[in-house]
């Protein structure tokens, strides 16, 4: 069965649905619920631009990400999103409206990548290739945290929104990815500006898991990555790499 037929069945959808809010729900440790999303990456960190994502991505030895997901920004360059998780049951805030231990710990992540890629441009222009190498302003990288569970709190909200602004990144809870799932829509195909078009219902699986740190830096140090039109110059390498998850079967 083709991959798409089996992804936008109702069946499918709705028991992978309950599947994650039922893991959500029994607030587990981080780590269960990174190895989920390592999984299921194309399904819920994928999109119709973004065809890899890569799972504790090191910056040299210092630091390292949860998750950095590579989209195709086409001649404007490719673009990262790197992200920082923590778990479904941290707070944002304490009971006397502070910013919670997780919270903060996420927030000074944001803070560390961004001065470790100011100051180790070489290695960013390695491993994050696209058209320049600024971190700041007009930047093809993205910073998101994802922690907690939705607020209802409009207070609350508005401080979350405040910390984003101030720290210049997205800051969401696990039901967003919920949402974006259940939300989503799965195209059969990607546009690739190459004469190799039938790779592109290949690459448009959205069943494959994310690379390792040490898949991605070989995937790099294999040939000379392309900044822009990514998906176009390195669709037939990336099929070569990619390992899918057993829920296409």
């Amino acid at each position: 069965m083709h991959w798409h037929s089996i992804i936008n069945t109702t069946d499918f959808k709705r028991n992978l649905e309950e599947e994650w809010n039922a893991l959500l729900d029994e607030n587990l440790t981080e780590r269960h619920y990174h190895k989920f999303l390592i999984d299921n990456a194309g399904l819920f960190l994928g999109n119709e631009n973004c065809h890899l994502v890569i799972s504790k991505l090191k910056l040299g030895s210092d630091f390292e990400t949860d998750f950095v997901t590579l989209s195709d920004g086409f001649s404007n360059g490719n673009r990262f999103e790197l992200i920082e998780i923590k778990q479904p049951g941290a707070k944002l805030f304490t009971e006397k409206g502070l910013i919670s231990k997780e919270f903060n710990q996420a927030i000074q992540q944001i803070r560390n990548w961004k001065r470790w890629l100011i100051d180790n441009r070489t290695w960013f222009k390695n491993y994050l290739p696209t058209i320049n190498t600024r971190v700041i302003s007009k930047s093809q990288l993205k910073f998101k945290i994802i922690i907690g569970r939705r607020l209802t709190n409009p207070h609350d909200i508005e401080k979350r929104n405040q910390i984003a602004d101030e720290i210049g990144a997205e800051i969401r809870s696990f039901d967003y990815l919920s949402d974006k799932f259940k939300r989503r829509e799965f195209y059969h195909t990607t546009w690739l500006a190459t004469d190799k078009e039938f790779y592109g219902e290949f690459l448009a699986n959205p069943f494959y898991k994310a690379f390792t740190d040490s898949k991605w830096k070989q995937f790099c140090n294999s040939e000379q990555i392309s900044g822009s039109h990514f998906y176009s110059h390195h669709c037939e390498k990336i099929l070569k790499y990619r390992k899918y998850n057993d829920r296409i079967k």
